[in-house]
C-alpha cells in the first residue's frame, strides 16, 4: 500500500495555519492561541475527504518573534517542505502579505511542489474580492477561507483532493485501512527539563522536535509512527507536566494537551531526572497517568550525570504507585538503555491488550484466595466464586462473589497485586469488578 500523502501547512505567525488544521481535521490537535509564534514543531494529523485520506503537517511561523527558537523553527518549516506532497501557504487576508510571506514564497517556488495559497480571515463573503495583493506571491489564484467560521474550507478540501489524483497519490487502493494491529499509542510524559524531548528524539531517530535546555520548550503534542522489531508504536512527545495551579495561558492549554494525550495513550513514559531522583511530582504524573488507564514505565533519564541506586527508585515506585512500574534507566544523550526502554514498553503494551483465559485465572484466583482468605463481617466471610476477563486495554475482570459489601479495599488491592504478579502485568492497569451472585 502506497504512504499516506503529507500536505505541510505553512506561513508567517499568527496567519491562522493552527486554526485551519483544526478545522480541516474536525479535531483540535494544534494549541490555538491569540499570541504569535505558539506553534513552535511539526505537528501532523491524518484526516479524510470524500474517501481520501491525507496527513496535514503543522508548523512554527516562518519568521518567528521567538528570537531564541527562530532558527530551529525555520529548519523544522523546511524539514517538513521537504516531507510534503502538497504546500498549504496560509496568508492573513486582512492584513496582506508580510516581508516573511515573499521569503517564503521564494522557498516554495524553488521545492518545485505543488502549492495553494490560502487566503484566511476572510471572514466576511463579501470581502472574498479583497485578496488581489496575495497575487503578487506569483503562486497563483489564492483560495478565500475563514478557518473560523469555516466558510471556503469545504472548497479548499475539494482542491486539495484535486491535486492529489492530478498526482496520482489518492488512487481508492491507497485509502484502504491497513489490516495491521493498532499500534500502541505511547505518550512521553514528565517533569519540565526531565529530557523528554531528547528521548523522543533518540527514539524516533529524528530531530523532529526542538531540543532546548528551556523547559516548557514542547508546548503541543507531537505524534510520530515508529516500526521497528519491538513493534509498532505512536510516540506523543508532549510539554512538561507542571501542577495546574503554577502554569497560565499558553502552558495551561498545552497542560490541557497533555492530560488529553494521556487519555489516548496506552502506555506512558514518565520521564523522571536521574539528577534529581524520583519526586513528588514524578510519582503525581506517573498517579495521573494510572487514573487515565495509562499503562505505565519510568525512564530515569540522564544516567550518564547521576546513577541514584536502581533499588531505592524502584522501591519507592512500588511504595508509592499502585501499578508497580518498571524503573528503565536510560540517557537520551547518549542512547545508552533505549532499546531495553522499547522493549519494556512493547512488554507493557502487549499486557495492556492482553486476553487471559478463563481456566487459568481461575486456578491464580484460587492459588491467591488460599494465601489469604477473604475478609469477615458479623460472622459471613467472603467467598470468591470465579472470575473472568471481559475487557482488554485496559484488562477488567469480572469476579463473582457471595456478597459484594464484604470486600474491602485491602483485599481488593491485594487480590489485583497477586494477578498482576501471577502474569507479569507489572505497569498495567488492572480493573476488578467484584459482583455479588
Amino acid at each position: 500500500m502506497m504512504r499516506t500523502p503529507l500536505i505541510a501547512v505553512v506561513g508567517c505567525p499568527n496567519a491562522g495555519k493552527s486554526t485551519l488544521i483544526n478545522r480541516l481535521s474536525g479535531t483540535r490537535t494544534a494549541v490555538v492561541h491569540e499570541t504569535p509564534g505558539v506553534t513552535r514543531d511539526r505537528k501532523q494529523v491524518v484526516t479524510e475527504w470524500r474517501g481520501r485520506q491525507f496527513g496535514l503537517v503543522d508548523t512554527g511561523g516562518f519568521a518567528s518573534d521567538d528570537a531564541t527558537f527562530a532558527n530551529e523553527i525555520r529548519e523544522q518549516v523546511l524539514a517538513a517542505v521537504r516531507e510534503a506532497d502538497l504546500i498549504l501557504f496560509v496568508v492573513d487576508a486582512q492584513g496582506g502579505p508580510l516581508a516573511g510571506d515573499f521569503e517564503l514564497a521564494d522557498v516554495l517556488r524553488r521545492a518545485r511542489l505543488p502549492v495553494l495559497v490560502v487566503a484566511n480571515k476572510v471572514d466576511n463573503p463579501r470581502r472574498e474580492n479583497e485578496t488581489g495583493d496575495l497575487y503578487r506571491l506569483g503562486l497563483g489564484d489564492p483560495l478565500p477561507v475563514s478557518a473560523l467560521h469555516g466558510t471556503g474550507t469545504g472548497d479548499l478540501l475539494d482542491r486539495i483532493a484535486e491535486v492529489l489524483d492530478e498526482a496520482g497519490l489518492s488512487s481508492e487502493e491507497q485509502q484502504q485501512r491497513s489490516d495491521a494491529q493498532e499500534p500502541t499509542a505511547v505518550a512521553i510524559v514528565g517533569r519540565p527539563n526531565a529530557g523528554k524531548s531528547s528521548l523522543f528524539n533518540a527514539i524516533v531517530g529524528e530531530a523532529r522536535t526542538i531540543v532546548s535546555e528551556i523547559p516548557g520548550t514542547t508546548r503541543d503534542a507531537i505524534d510520530v509512527a515508529v516500526e521497528n522489531r519491538h513493534g509498532r508504536f505512536l510516540f506523543v512527545d508532549t510539554a512538561g507536566m507542571r501542577k495546574a495551579a503554577k502554569v497560565s495561558g499558553v502552558e495551561y492549554y498545552a497542560y490541557l494537551r497533555s492530560l488529553q494525550s494521556l487519555d489516548r495513550a496506552h502506555v506512558a513514559i514518565v520521564v523522571a531526572d536521574a539528577t534529581l531522583g524520583l519526586g513528588e511530582l514524578d510519582v503525581s504524573i506517573a498517579a495521573e497517568a494510572a487514573k487515565r488507564g495509562c499503562a505505565t514505565v519510568l525512564a530515569l533519564n540522564k544516567w550518564d550525570l547521576a546513577q541514584p541506586p536502581l533499588s531505592e527508585v524502584a522501591g519507592t515506585a512500588a511504595r508509592k504507585l499502585r501499578q508497580r512500574p518498571a524503573v528503565v534507566p536510560v540517557s537520551a544523550l547518549t542512547g545508552r538503555g533505549v532499546g531495553q526502554l522499547l522493549e519494556r514498553v512493547a512488554a507493557v503494551g502487549r499486557g495492556y491488550a492482553s486476553r487471559l483465559p478463563t481456566a487459568v485465572l481461575n486456578r491464580a484466583m484460587a492459588v491467591i484466595v488460599a494465601e489469604r482468605a477473604g475478609p469477615a463481617q458479623a460472622g459471613r466471610r467472603l467467598k470468591v466464586y470465579y472470575v473472568t476477563q471481559y475487557q482488554t486495554a485496559p484488562p477488567r475482570f469480572s469476579v463473582g462473589v457471595n456478597d459484594r459489601s464484604l470486600v474491602t479495599r485491602d483485599y481488593g488491592y491485594f487480590v489485583e497485586n497477586r494477578l498482576r504478579t501471577a502474569f507479569g502485568l507489572e505497569g498495567v492497569p488492572l480493573i476488578i469488578d467484584f459482583k455479588t451472585t
